[in-house]
């Protein structure tokens, strides 16, 4: 009796021990914990870079609309659950008077963040390897670079003001830190 009571234990506790270790319970977890406002870099997490003002946070679809006004169906659409956005702002030479706005949004899921960045594309872009599990460097604008990624539930969009070698630096290094603090 005490034998088959211990082997129901021992069996309980395996199972338990599994499903709390698995990779999939594990993401789910992260997932959860992160929200796009962790995500935003605080004041020289960036060397040199602050944040202009408050960051602005859309947590339903009539503040989303209040901040991006019609870019927000696409979001909407696919599964939109929370956004923060923030500008940056810095003195550093070669690229003084840029500034960094960043988007951050959580659709959901990782199929809807793609969909989002599959949807968002203008068409004029390069693949760029340096952040999440797809991004692109969008050229389409006169003044300006934009980064676009994807990774778990996250679609990020990193603007720079200004068409500089530096200034491209600047967005990838933006990028690239948002997406460490993704993984």
């Amino acid at each position: 009796m005490l034998n088959k009571s211990l082997t129901i234990i021992y069996c309980v506790i395996a199972v338990l021990m599994i499903y709390g270790c698995s990779d999939e319970n594990a993401n789910n977890n992260n997932n959860s914990i992160l929200s796009p406002i962790a995500l935003l870099p605080t004041d020289d997490e960036i060397s040199g870079w602050t944040a202009l003002g408050a960051y602005l946070e859309a947590d339903d679809y009539e503040s989303l609309y209040a901040i991006i006004d019609g870019g927000a169906q696409v979001f909407i659409d696919n599964g939109f659950v929370s956004g923060a956005f923030q500008e940056y702002i810095s003195s550093i030479s070669g690229v003084s008077g840029a500034s960094v706005t960043v988007r951050i949004y959580d659709q959901g899921s990782e199929a809807n963040a793609k969909i989002v960045y599959d949807k968002t594309s203008t068409g004029i872009t390069i693949p760029w390897s340096g952040a999440g599990k797809e991004a692109r460097i969008d050229q389409s604008a006169l003044a300006s670079y934009i980064i676009e990624f994807y990774q778990k539930n996250f679609f990020v969009q990193v603007y720079i003001q200004q068409k500089t070698d530096s200034a491209l630096n600047i967005a990838k290094l933006f990028a690239s830190h948002i997406s460490q603090k993704i993984r």
